[in-house]
């Protein structure tokens, strides 16, 4: 399917006051519009200052609502189905009439407790391990996805609230890439300002440097896999999709600081890789909104 040709105007929920300030974001000069919640892939004014939203093309003009403040660049799921704003926003008396959810949740939840999910040295069986399944505390792992799954679960709970304004509309989420560890913190204006995240991880357990890459992939994938399985069995949430991005970016060479492949830091994308996650995400997206 060709991409679509309109970007969406992205605006935060709070700019929305009708005082006239933000006369592109008046929901009645577009054909499409979208709430979104979620981590610094979505984030709005925040750090990196590109982001997954800002990439996304549509066939009809679209308006996206954000419901993070700028520079929440560490939101958890746990934070986000508590965020007032979203709440707010899906509620009979506040909310817009919305065409869809997209969600983006998980991966600060996974980057925040890797270092007490990998065993340190002292703690294996051996200095080097045999699969890299062996380097992490399973039961601290299953831990951390049930609770992202949960987040999910509230999420959802949260849009299908009696009289809400996106009840059953459906909700998009995604899965994350292959991150490097690497020494390659985000930065604002060139200098650092938040992580490393699994490169301070992976020293400090002291796994081996050509385990480090085995060992980010295991745990993207369990994310992932944990992520999928809400759309799954009796359980699976209604009307919630999740599409599957891993293997879309170059990944970044291990060593490198900076941009390296289509990654400008070690956890976020650079331009070019958030276009490509978002063309990834685009044809299920265009196949869920209205249209007439």
């Amino acid at each position: 399917m060709p991409r679509g040709k309109f970007r969406p105007n992205v605006v935060n929920w709070r700019d929305l006051g009708g005082d006239g300030s933000f006369p592109n974001a008046d929901p009645a000069f577009h054909d499409y519009v979208i709430l979104a919640e979620g981590d610094s892939w979505f984030t709005i004014g925040g750090i990196p200052t590109s982001n997954l939203l800002f990439s996304m093309r549509f066939r009809k003009a679209t308006l996206i609502v954000h419901c993070a403040e700028p520079g929440d660049t560490i939101e958890h799921m746990s934070e986000m189905s508590k965020n007032r704003a979203y709440k707010e926003a899906l509620a009979p008396q506040t909310g817009l009439a919305w065409d869809m959810v997209l969600l983006s949740g998980g991966g600060n939840d996974l980057i925040d407790e890797v270092d007490e999910i990998l065993i340190s040295a002292e703690n294996r069986a051996s200095p080097a391990m045999s699969a890299p399944a062996d380097y992490c505390d399973q039961s601290r792992l299953d831990r951390l996805i049930a609770d992202v799954q949960d987040g999910y679960r509230r999420m959802v709970a949260i849009r299908d609230k009696e009289g809400g304004r996106a009840r059953r509309k459906p909700v998009v989420t995604h899965t994350y890439d292959y991150v490097t560890p690497r020494n390659s913190p985000a930065r604002f204006i060139f200098v650092p300002v938040l992580g490393p995240w699994l490169y301070k991880a992976v020293k400090q357990a002291q796994i081996p440097k050509e385990d480090w890459r085995a060992v980010s992939d295991y745990l993207v994938d369990r994310l992932a896999d944990g992520i999928l399985a809400l759309t799954k069995g009796r359980d699976r949430l209604s009307n919630f999709h999740v599409v599957d991005t891993r293997g879309t970016l170059k990944r970044a060479k291990l060593g490198t600081v900076g941009e390296s492949g289509d990654w400008m830091n070690e956890i976020h994308p650079d331009f070019d890789g958030y276009a490509k996650i978002a063309k990834a995400m685009e044809t299920k997206v265009s196949d869920l909104l209205p249209s007439g």
